[in-house]
């Protein structure tokens, strides 16, 4: 599919569909709390992205609705978010909304994951959601590392300003990130590839565990996160904000601008974000490699500072047959590669030469594309949606080619340069039968080219071409217990080409080839399953239980990669043989909720038929300057394990929350754990909002939280183990005026005690590198409502 058919295709998707001739409706109501009191809630259709605010009486109205069925979200502050599911015919539709009363911060927030959008108690899965709020509380750089406080959530690092998530011990391509619809492809299967994701330009996400391929696909397996977008505006009105941050550990300082509005249901959004940051501390002045001990100049690991930048512009309408946008957007990133990384690091390689800010050699640019077209349409009384994308993701490596025994070469210092370019497409139809059963029919596709170029090798040129169909019911059997289950069928052709090597000797080419990875030609196909059901068995208590088998296909770079990965300091190797992965999963959530009280348990168990994993060999690579060994490999494994959560509003500002998490595998045939297994963690928490309401100091709260990290003594043959740590971090917030002007400010620092622990998830930890130390941070946000 070349670009310019795609460009015609997202053209199409975005005309505006010939409205039928129907008659016109109005659904109007009342909301109000448990003791009747009225409420100023805000109402929104989630079909036509479009709402009102109720008034002073709790009255609310909305006209021109056309015959069909529509999921209202209804919230307000200090209330439990509602989901209603409204069917408009022949007649207008009057509703009275009752509210329970929550101190709970987050249960204000409707769950929007469920395909059939009918809110938290029919998913029977679980969900985690966050908001824009706690993403800017808990923003330290990166997306991935914001999610780190939510249960069952880890994340993989190399040094700061990469990461990427994991849920319940997977990640790479067990995991899908979905940006409006559609699946984030960004060499997903390294973890020194950041998700190239702007965490300033995420209004809402919400995170599924557990197996969710019937829906989302193959790469599903181990849980989606979900980045929607925010409300629309209101009609009318035109808006925006700027935030700036700055972080002591590696001076890093960004700045982010924002403008939304909306004229007559044209609506439009456009950001743009620019971060900078220096080489950052560690607790240490030297580290431990291969039985020498090397320097940390200044604890400032050198090259590892960065710039990102990033611009995002979406335009769309919205009419009562629906709503069509489409987004643009375009992440940069320069990162320096920590020196010692690449080639056996030496106390010269390792001294610091300059200012801190400067990227030098070894590092990666990375580049990530992105048009996004989404389309909702109302079909008689159904909703077809449509998501057509198109990314362009570029990563390069830049190194000096004597540092790899190379001589001069044609590339110049391109080491390594990967050009993927993805086409995607889901179209998904929701039919409402009536009351109790609704169906979903759903198709995807993908396509993926793959180039590669650089004096060095380790992905080959590649063609990949998958598709998938599915059917999902869903029964609501009594009011308080509801059920779904579905099929899926997936096909996907992997052609991978052979790459020969050139060989040097004493840094001059010898005319000979060294075959690294052949021909190969791979057809994949298979079905996959689920089933769930959502049971309210008393009034305060909710028990889910989604048990399903999915597959998962080997991605190329299992198949056929061979050669350094120079940000995880090993020697990668495919395996052109290896089989799909077939899962037998169980995911069990209780949880229990009252007004100012919550607990959630969810335990977790899942049996992998061929899982395919990278293990260490422990046999040092014969490629100049590789470290060890790694290979793909494939064995039955277990996981198993689960998380708590808790929340506790005590009164008088007040509240306690702890999240704690675990994470059991065994390997079946080995009789040892997989490697890279986060350890057993627990976050507690103390908030307390003050009650002072000051021109100068409004909405002022402040917070402190200890993270517990035990020992990982359950490693894979030839891994280390890990000690465990303890991390202190407090914060607080507060709104301040000048005339009419908020200005809102947050404080906070981590790793308070400058702690010295390594992260059993860092690739530098390969290397005995500690982990960040202290950081202080300041962010300013000031809201601009320009009509």
């Amino acid at each position: 599919m070349s670009p310019r058919i795609l460009v015609i295709l997202l053209f199409i998707a975005l005309l505006p569909y010939p409205a039928q001739a129907q008659s016109s409706h109005k659904v109007s109501g009342k909301v109000s709390g448990e003791s009747g009191e009225p409420l100023l809630a805000h109402i929104h259709i989630h079909e036509l992205g479009k709402g009102t605010v109720s008034d002073l009486d709790g009255q609310f109205s909305i006209s021109n609705l056309r015959s069909g069925t529509y999921h209202f979200h209804v919230t307000h502050i200090g209330y439990k978010a509602q989901t209603l599911t409204v069917r408009l015919a022949d007649e207008d539709v009057f509703l009275t909304i009752v509210m329970p009363e929550s101190a709970l911060t987050l249960q204000a927030l409707t769950v929007e994951a469920n395909p059939f959008k009918n809110g938290p108690i029919e998913q029977s899965q679980t969900i985690d959601v966050i908001d824009r709020d706690f993403i800017e509380k808990n923003n330290t750089g990166t997306f991935a590392n914001a999610l780190e406080k939510l249960p069952g959530i880890s994340t993989l690092n190399t040094g700061v300003g990469i990461s990427k998530p994991v849920i319940r011990g997977m990640s790479f391509n067990r995991i899908m990130i979905n940006d409006r619809g559609i699946k984030q492809e960004g060499q997903q299967w390294g973890a020194d590839h950041g998700l190239e994701i702007d965490p300033f330009d995420v209004d809402r996400v919400e995170i599924i565990k557990g197996p969710a391929s019937l829906v989302y696909g193959s790469d599903g397996m181990a849980g989606v996160i979900n980045i929607a977008p925010g409300a629309t505006p209101d009609p009318g009105s035109l808006k925006g904000h700027l935030i700036s941050t700055y972080r002591s550990n590696n001076h890093m300082i960004g700045n982010t601008a924002m403008v939304e509005g909306n004229e007559n249901d044209v609506i439009f959004k456009a950001r743009f974000t620019a971060q900078d940051y220096q080489n950052y501390r560690v607790p240490a002045s030297q580290f431990t490699y291969a039985g020498f001990v090397l320097p940390i100049d200044d604890r400032r690991l050198k090259n590892t500072a960065g710039q990102e930048r990033h611009f995002s512009v979406s335009a769309g309408v919205r009419r009562n047959w629906g709503k069509s946008t489409l987004t643009i957007s375009r992440f940069s990133q320069q990162a320096g590669i920590f020196t010692g990384a690449v080639g056996i690091p030496t106390a010269y390689s390792l001294r610091h030469e300059g200012k801190h800010g400067i990227v030098d050699f070894p590092k990666q640019n990375n580049t990530h594309l992105k048009i996004i077209s989404n389309t909702t349409i109302q079909h008689k009384k159904n909703w077809l949606e449509i998501d057509l994308g198109y990314q362009a993701n570029q990563r390069q490596e830049e190194s000096l080619p004597h540092a790899h025994g190379v001589g001069p070469t044609p590339e110049g210092n391109l080491a390594l340069g990967l050009f993927l370019d993805t086409f995607t497409g889901n179209v998904r139809y929701n039919r409402q039968l009536n009351g109790k059963h609704q169906t979903i029919v759903g198709f995807q596709a993908q396509h993926m080219q793959n180039q590669h170029t650089g004096f060095e090798f380790l992905l080959p040129d590649f063609t990949s071409t998958q598709g998938g169909a599915y059917y999902f019911h869903e029964y609501r059997w009594k009011k308080n217990l509801i059920a779904n289950a579905g099929i899926r069928v997936d096909a996907a052709n992997h052609q991978i080409q052979e790459h020969l090597q050139p060989i040097y000797e004493r840094l001059q080419p010898t005319g000979e080839f060294e075959q690294r990875n052949p021909d190969i030609d791979r057809t994949f196909f298979n079905l996959s399953g689920s089933s769930g059901l959502s049971w309210i068995f008393w009034e305060h208590h909710n028990l889910k239980l989604n048990v399903g088998s999915s597959f998962r296909m080997p991605t190329p770079i299992e198949l056929s990669t061979n050669g350094i990965h120079h940000g995880n300091f090993r020697h990668e190797v495919g395996n052109a043989g290896l089989n799909p992965e077939r899962s037998y999963q169980a995911d069990l959530n209780y949880s229990y909720s009252k007004k100012k009280f919550l607990l959630g348990i969810s335990p977790f168990w899942g049996y992998y038929d061929g899982y395919i994993y990278l293990s260490p060999t422990g046999r040092f690579s014969t490629i100049p300057g590789a470290s060890t060994v790694w290979e793909y490999r494939q064995n039955n494994a277990v996981f198993t394990g689960g998380e708590v959560k808790t929340e506790w509003v005590a009164g008088a500002g007040f509240s306690f929350t702890l999240a704690a998490e675990y994470v059991y595998n065994f390997n079946l045939d080995t009789r040892l754990p997989l490697p890279l297994t986060p350890p057993f963690s627990v976050l507690t928490g103390i908030h307390y909002a003050l009650p002072v309401s000051t021109q100068a100091f409004g909405d002022l709260y402040t917070y402190v939280e200890y993270r517990h990290a035990a020992d990982q003594n359950r490693t894979d043959r030839n891994e280390r183990v890990t000690e465990g740590y303890d991390l202190l971090e407090a914060g607080l917030g507060w709104e301040s005026h000048i005339g009419n002007q908020p200005l809102k400010f947050q404080l906070s620092g981590q790793n308070l005690t400058n702690t010295f622990y390594f992260n059993h998830l860092s690739r530098y930890r390969l290397l005995n590198l500690p982990e960040q130390g202290r950081n202080i941070s300041l962010s300013l946000k000031i809201p601009i409502r320009i009509k």
